[in-house]
């Protein structure tokens, strides 16, 4: 998948350009395209708008005193002679041409990227009952377990991303009350076999707990900002290319970190139209949780609610919010997806 976060540098501006100049500012009106720069990384990013070929646009990312730009995270390109002077940048003219052929033609043949498969991982099972309250009937108190909550919701989620996407791989970590170790979980996501421009999302659902029983709302949970996870294998690189395994690393890090979010939104958003009457949205939060940090892609952690919170473990327990929570969850999912093979990624 493909996506980064441009920091916060300064547009360059045309004039300011090192020669050749007007050779960049040519291409740049030919491809209908905007470039960014970031001087304290040393990085920057071209955005090809694609409006002229009817297609979205592609991004082309560099760094100087590195013969090779990446685009749209899955092609390096040759690109030499990117120097920095004291006016700007300068781009050489064979690496304005490889940016123009790469536009042109071989990208325009690559496939469009394509969310292919979705793994949800109900939390807990079997003897680990995850947390665990009560909620009154009547007189009465009845016990309610996590696992049993989660694997509900997953469940549901199941059908419907099964009946919206047949042609897709939907994957549950366990469809009944067994016991699943954390390691086995994120390994079956990272497993999961993928074509050239196929990607998985991971979706880990669990219920939350407090001492403070007045706790109660949904969360999502992504890995925090600074973290970082060994996503590229140098081994598996070109001998040339094997010195830019860091790089793109970060980049590759970058990128999952941002869809990480940008799903989490969405699943926030549709948790507020369904059941933000009734709950409460304790928004977006960061922690380095075992399967999230081992699980190689995009990847959210969702707290549907509290079951030590008798009001909200009585709505847990009752099969209609349950279905309402596995239907926020679905709707969160299918505007990511759409939104990501559309435009080939997100900005911020």
């Amino acid at each position: 998948m493909r996506l980064i976060r441009i920091a916060a540098g300064l547009v360059l501006l045309l004039a300011a350009m090192a020669a050749p100049g007007e050779e960049l500012q040519a291409v740049l009106r030919e491809l209908d395209a905007t470039l960014s720069w970031d001087p304290l990384a040393g990085q920057g990013q071209f955005e090809l708008s694609g409006k002229t070929l009817g297609q979205p646009g592609d991004r082309v990312s560099f760094r100087v005193g590195f013969p090779w730009a990446l685009v749209n995270y899955r092609y390096l390109v040759a690109w030499p002679d990117i120097t920095r002077t004291p006016v700007g940048l300068q781009f050489s003219r064979q690496g304005l041409e490889n940016l123009k052929k790469h536009y042109q033609a071989e990208l325009r043949r690559a496939e469009q990227p394509r969310v292919a498969a979705i793994l949800i991982d109900a939390g807990h099972g079997g003897s680990d009952s995850g947390a665990v309250g009560s909620y009154a009937v009547g007189q009465d108190h009845q016990r309610l377990a996590e696992k049993d909550v989660v694997l509900a919701v997953s469940r549901g989620l199941h059908a419907l991303l099964s009946a919206e996407y047949p042609d897709r791989k939907i994957l549950l970590t366990r469809t009944g009350d067994e016991y699943l170790k954390l390691e086995d979980r994120a390994s079956l996501a990272n497993t999961v076999p993928l074509g050239e421009h196929e990607a998985v999302i991971f979706i880990s659902v669990h219920a939350n707990a407090s001492f403070n029983t007045a706790a109660k709302g949904y969360e999502v949970w992504v890995l925090p900002g600074d973290y970082r996870r060994q996503l590229v294998d140098a081994e598996s690189l070109d001998e040339e290319r094997r010195d830019l395994a860091p790089i793109l690393n970060v980049l590759l890090e970058e990128e999952y970190a941002i869809e990480s979010i940008t799903l989490a939104r969405q699943v926030l958003d549709s948790f507020d139209r369904e059941v933000g009457a009734q709950s409460v949205n304790r928004g977006i939060r960061e922690e380095s949780w075992f399967v999230v940090r081992n699980a190689r892609m995009p990847s959210i952690l969702i707290e549907l609610g509290f079951v030590t919170n008798a009001e909200e473990a009585g709505l847990l327990a009752q099969e209609q919010y349950l279905q309402k929570l596995a239907r926020a969850i679905y709707t969160g999912v299918r505007r990511f997806v759409n939104a990501f093979e559309k435009t080939k990624g997100f900005t911020e």
